[in-house]
């Protein structure tokens, strides 16, 4: 292979050469196959037209025996084979032509017996007509020998020539299996040795390369890093591989050399921070113990200060509580008022109201009075009526009905004016006993506005006096919380630097057991790098 070859195209050529010849194996054998289908079928095509040739006779065989079968009982049973056999044998006949359409011979041995067929049958056929007829019949043996004797000849024939191809295609069926076997287990092995011998010149183009590169690796994980350039003549990855290597391994040698020249002085280093920092921890803790009894002191004074702001809170909060009460009361008082005001509205707007209907029960009244004057001279129209039908004898008797029933009406109209006048006076009483008691309401809401008015006026007073104490109160919390604040800034700062302090302890401490690991670092990377080969 060319040293300009990736690995990647390596592989990719093994794999493109292997499928090639898989490729030609496969094509080479489907033609084989598809040869030996198609002899395969030109076998069966000939047993096919030899079954028909036979089937073709044994039609004119079983029309034969039919018409004898006949001739000797005349019972038309006998008839059946020889019926059959005229359905038939046309459609073998056309079956046999169809299927050696292909074959010259075979079809210019068919035109000489298809009228050989037609004759025979045509003898048979008038022979069982004068049978039929009640005729002498004469059966000419050596007609219809001769006849069969032709038919089988040509049949003979066609049978012959028919073996003779199925020996030929019988024959390039064997020739199509053997080429088939031999080229499929030939290409099978082409393809296997061309693969295998891929498959080595590939594993060790790489393989190769890969076991100096894993023999590097190998070595440097001892602690080998003396100078050893790697050979390698590809310039593939792994050839590439090897020269990271390579320069990895000089890398590391330099690295190794410069690690063991800085842990030399670490150490030294190291001593001295450890020094210095015991020294910071000592004053440390002193500075932290001081803090410490500052800070509980401001804290007793932030609870004392924090007692005084919260006794003054409740002080404020009370107060707040009974101006909130007041501006309550205060509008509770201005709701009711409002109340009260639109009660006197609608108190009033209730008498007018009665006013109304006490002058509509007057007009109604008025109403009945008209309606009870009509109802009086109703009847007296029926009275003059029914005298004027007596004076008329027979004639108005008719009118007579007309007038009692008038009258009748008219002493029911007045029945109901005189219970309407009794209900509208009943209702007049009523409205007028509404109307006092209306006036009565309005006198009593307009005592309750007002003396809502003074109760508002004077809640309003005691809520401006409360206001101005919870001021007064909110002035004293807010000092107090001021103070408070400024105790609890002071006792936070105490605290923080309290909290700082032991930060730095604890920094310290962390600072020495640092400059202790960094000595006790020191002596393991001397360690560490001593046991590389330079």
């Amino acid at each position: 292979m060319g040293t300009k070859w990736t690995v990647g195209r390596k592989l990719a050529a093994g794999f493109a050469v292997a499928l090639t010849a898989l490729l030609v194996v496969g094509a080479v054998s489907y033609r084989s196959m598809s040869q030996l289908i198609e002899n395969a079928a030109w076998v069966a095509h000939t047993h096919e037209v030899l079954q028909e040739l036979e089937s073709l006779l044994s039609l004119l065989k079983d029309a034969e025996t039919g018409q004898r079968g006949y001739l000797i009982s005349r019972q038309k049973s006998f008839l059946e084979p020889y019926t059959v056999a005229l359905t038939r044998y046309p459609d073998r006949f056309r079956e046999i032509r169809k299927l050696t359409s292909d074959n010259p011979n075979q079809q210019r041995r068919l035109d000489t017996l298809e009228p050989l067929l037609v004759a025979r049958v045509d003898v048979l056929r008038a022979n069982i007509e004068k049978q039929d007829k009640d005729e002498k019949v004469t059966i000419d043996l050596s007609r219809g020998k001769q006849l069969m004797d032709d038919i089988r000849r040509v049949v003979q024939d066609m049978e012959a020539e028919e073996r003779d191809l199925l020996d030929r295609r019988v024959a390039d069926e064997a020739e199509s299996v053997r080429i088939a076997k031999l080229v499929i287990v030939l290409g099978s092995l082409v393809a296997v040795v061309l693969v295998a011998v891929i498959g080595v010149v590939i594993t060790r183009g790489i393989t190769g390369p890969l076991r100096t590169v894993t023999d590097l690796s190998r070595r440097v994980a001892e602690g080998d890093l003396r100078d050893e350039t790697l050979t390698i003549t590809s310039s593939d990855e792994i050839a590439q591989l090897a020269g990271t290597a390579d320069r990895m391994l000089k890398s590391l040698r330099d690295l190794t050399g410069r690690i063991s020249s800085v842990t030399a002085t670490l150490g030294g280093a190291a001593a001295e921070i450890l020094a210095s920092v015991q020294q910071q921890a000592a004053g440390t803790k002193e500075q932290a113990a001081t803090v410490q009894e500052i800070t509980t002191t401001m804290e007793e004074i932030s609870q004392s200060g924090a007692q005084i702001s919260g006794k003054a809170k409740q002080v404020a909060a009370a107060a707040e509580a009974a101006s909130a009460a007041s501006a309550s009361g205060s509008r509770a008082v201005q709701e009711m008022s409002r109340g009260m005001a639109a009660i006197r509205e609608q108190v009033e707007e209730v008498a007018e109201n009665i006013v109304g209907v006490s002058e509509k029960t007057q007009a109604v009244g008025e109403i009945i009075a008209t309606v009870n004057d009509i109802a009086e001279r109703s009847n007296l129209l029926a009275l003059n009526a029914a005298i004027e039908a007596a004076g008329a004898g027979d004639h108005g008797s008719r009118f007579s009905v007309v007038a009692d029933e008038m009258k009748n009406l008219a002493d029911q109209a007045k029945d109901s004016t005189v219970q309407v006048r009794t209900i509208l006076g009943e209702i007049q009483k009523g409205i007028n006993t509404s109307v006092m008691l209306t006036e009565e309401a309005v006198k009593r809401v307009e005592a309750g506005k007002q003396q809502a008015d003074v109760t508002e006026q004077t809640i309003r007073q005691l809520a401006e006096t409360t206001v101005e104490s919870v001021r007064a109160f909110e002035q004293i919390v807010g000092a107090g919380g001021q103070q408070q604040i400024g105790f609890e800034q002071v006792a936070q700062g105490m605290r923080d630097i309290r909290q700082a302090a032991s930060q730095t302890a604890a920094s310290t401490t962390q600072l020495e057991a640092a400059a202790a690991n960094l000595t006790a670092l020191g002596r393991a990377l001397n360690e560490a790098v001593g046991r590389y080969k330079l």
